[in-house]
């Protein structure tokens, strides 16, 4: 009896089951093709919860009643978007108070070794100081139009009153406008003298005890 329960079950589930790289791109692909759900985001696995079918188990079993599990949906929901919001009010903080200031720093200095070098040798090219300077105010210029494209999302994003909608916004608006932010300010990181950067640098968090 136990061999055709073990059997009956296998056959009736198999497409489900996957002894290989579950990270693996083939996976994706082989998933695809026996129908199993890719969802890749929160706001994308929170709604399956509240599926008809899944509230019919969950109430068939007597564990949440109908109400209970879109109550909980909401919960997730909100989590979800109230956690975006504030590692978006961190990152916005961090780039104004910290990142910005230490790159206007660097940059000055540059420009005051260069205007002094000239001052003594005018025929001093003053390469390295001139085209870091312009690496520097460039990416100073993209890292502060980024953060301010961010602040005024984050604003947009609370002004959202359904949960679920400001959920999905959160994720499809102000996510990668926190990747664009990300982007410039690693660039900055490479460029800026460690004297100046404000924060542990990756190779001090790797290899820093």
């Amino acid at each position: 009896a136990l061999e055709k329960i073990v059997k009956d079950t296998y056959t009736a589930h198999k497409r489900i089951i996957f002894n290989g790289n579950n990270y693996s791109p083939e996976w994706v692909g082989e998933a695809e093709k026996r129908g199993l759900l890719n969802l890749k985001s929160t706001v994308d696995a929170v709604p399956a919860f509240i599926a008809p079918k899944n509230i019919a188990v969950f109430k068939k079993f007597h564990i949440f009643t109908e109400a209970e599990m879109h109550s909980r949906y909401d919960i997730l929901m909100d989590n979800y978007a109230k956690t975006i919001h504030i590692e978006a009010l961190t990152m916005i903080d961090m780039v104004r108070e910290q990142v910005l200031p230490a790159v206007s720093a660097y940059s000055a200095k540059l420009a005051a070794d260069a205007a002094a070098k000239k001052a003594l040798v005018p025929s001093l090219p003053c390469k390295m100081e001139v085209t870091t300077v312009e690496k520097l105010s460039s990416l100073e210029d993209s890292l502060t139009e980024s953060v301010a494209k961010l602040d005024d999302l984050t604003v947009k994003a609370k002004m959202i009153s359904d949960v679920t909608e400001q959920a999905r916004f959160d994720h499809s608006e102000v996510i990668p406008a926190m990747a664009d932010v990300r982007a410039a300010s690693d660039q900055l990181e490479l460029i800026v003298s460690r004297e100046y950067w404000p924060m542990p640098t990756y190779g001090d968090l790797l290899f820093t005890v």
